[in-house]
C-alpha cells in the first residue's frame, strides 16, 4: 500500500500509512526530523553514490544496520548461509510497523549479531556479510 503524503505547510507533512497517521516536521538547517513529536536523526543516502563507489572498487557493504530503534521480530538467515542481493535477512518492528531488512549484496552471512526479541538502537549492526 502506497503512503498518502500531504504537505500541510513548508517542512510539515501529514503521512497516512496502513491507516496510521504521522505528522512529520523537518528542518533544512538541522540533521533531525520530528515524527509524531519524537525526534530522529535524518540521514540521506544517495543510492547512486553507493553504486558508483562499488563500481570504482570501493568497499562493498558488509554490515546491515538498524535505521531506527526497534525490536527484532524474526531472523530469516543464519551464519554461513549464502544470500542473494535483496534477500530478506530479518524482520524489524519499528514505530508499530514491521520492516524486512534485505541484503545489500550477494554474499555469505558471517554473523547474525542479534536474537529474536532483542531491542536494537539506531545504527546498531544486525548482520555482517562476507
Amino acid at each position: 500500500m502506497e503512503p498518502d503524503i500531504v504537505e500541510i505547510r513548508p517542512g510539515v507533512y501529514s503521512v497516512l500509512v496502513n491507516g496510521q497517521s504521522f505528522l512529520i516536521h523537518e528542518s533544512v538547517s538541522s540533521e533531525w526530523v520530528a515524527v509524531n513529536s519524537m525526534e530522529w536523526l535524518r540521514e540521506v543516502a544517495d543510492p547512486r553514490s553507493r553504486a558508483k563507489s562499488r563500481a570504482a572498487g570501493g568497499p562493498a557493504e558488509r554490515e546491515v544496520k538498524a535505521a531506527m530503534p526497534g525490536k527484532v521480530v524474526r531472523i530469516l538467515v543464519q551464519a554461513g548461509e549464502a544470500v542473494e542481493a535483496g534477500q530478506g535477512l530479518l524482520i524489524l518492528e519499528a514505530m508499530k510497523m514491521q520492516n524486512e531488512l534485505r541484503s545489500p549484496r550477494a554474499g555469505i552471512v558471517a554473523a547474525v549479531r542479534v536474537q529474536e526479541g532483542n531491542t536494537v538502537t539506531s545504527g546498531q549492526v544486525l548482520v555482517t556479510l562476507e
